[in-house]
């Protein structure tokens, strides 16, 4: 009886540590059949984001080319974004593409207090609180910890137990969400960027252009106006004709200013694709370009890559 009864818990053993192996090379199994699926959704979403910049490349040399086949046509690279929308080509459902002038957003890298406050004022920030956010931003990239008068330095972070201040450049506009009361403004990250570029004053939304010198309530209105009767502004001298005489002369007396921060065509654009693949949950390939007008032709000077 004993010799039966280890024979037989020997067997159970046995049977356990079997189905206990076999429960091991089953996940082992699948988790390498994840791992293969997920490397091939990630290779197609590529292969999907890489085919949309194709197309829209495409779309572009072609919208540039008509330009420089036509005598004193110079609307093409202004209007490169009509072009890709309406362009077939783009009409794919496995990708998508979105092509947005450098200049849409303020760069906050390089705005000064003259230009942050009214950007808040445009906003509906009320003048105590402008002051203190456009301090509190430069604060937080300049390279010194001695706040300004209203703004915050490491030491205000430090007693709050917050992220301290980066006392350089802006990384990404969603840094801003680190900075001292931009909590209490939401949508901040929609203004700003660290994009590098002039203010594109047919693309800019509406607060950029009222930071630029020189644009009173009347010009920023005025352009408004433009974009609503579909007029891009061509230059900055014939668009002050419009303006009443007070706001012709404020915007003429920034004259020098404004061909430094601002443009009628954009310095370049941002074409940015996304490929999806996969099932749940979805993997999406970004690839990002930045594009500028060289030689008729739309040269590529940045190409980023990652993963939402």
């Amino acid at each position: 009886m004993q010799r039966r009864g280890f024979v037989l818990v020997a067997v159970l053993w046995v049977m356990v540590g079997l189905s206990a192996l076999g429960v091991g090379i089953a996940l082992i199994a699948r988790r390498a059949v994840d791992e293969a699926r997920n490397r091939i959704a990630l290779r197609t979403a590529t292969w999907s984001a890489q085919d949309c910049v194709s197309r829209a490349q495409a779309v572009i040399a072609a919208a540039l080319d008509h330009q420089a086949a036509i005598a004193g046509d110079s609307t093409s690279w202004e209007t490169l974004g009509q072009s890709l929308a309406a362009s077939s080509l783009m009409h794919v459902s496995e990708c998508s593409v979105e092509l947005h002038a450098a200049g849409e957003l303020l760069n906050v890298n390089t705005a000064d207090s003259a230009m942050l406050f009214p950007l808040m004022r445009a906003l509906g920030v009320g003048p105590a609180k402008a002051d203190s956010l456009a301090e509190a931003i430069l604060d937080w990239r300049d390279t010194d910890d001695q706040p300004r008068p209203l703004g915050a330095e490491r030491a205000w972070y430090a007693a709050a137990h917050r992220a301290l201040p980066r006392n350089g450049p802006f990384a990404d506009a969603r840094e801003l969400e680190l900075v001292r009361g931009v909590d209490a403004v939401p949508g901040l990250d929609t203004v700003f960027s660290t994009e590098k570029g002039r203010v594109s004053l047919n693309d800019a939304a509406l607060p950029v252009i009222a930071a630029l010198p020189g644009f009173t309530r009347e010009a920023v209105a005025l352009v408004a106006e433009h974009r609503t009767r579909h007029s891009p502004i061509t230059d900055f001298l014939s668009f002050a004709t419009e303006l009443s005489p007070g706001a012709r002369d404020t915007l003429q007396s920034h004259y020098g200013d404004l061909v430094e921060l601002a443009t009628t065509i954009p310095d370049a654009w941002i074409l940015t694709s996304r490929g999806t693949a996969g099932g749940a949950p979805r993997v999406i390939e970004v690839i990002e370009l930045r594009l500028v007008l060289a030689g008729g032709r739309a040269a590529t000077v940045r190409r980023r890559t990652w993963i939402e």
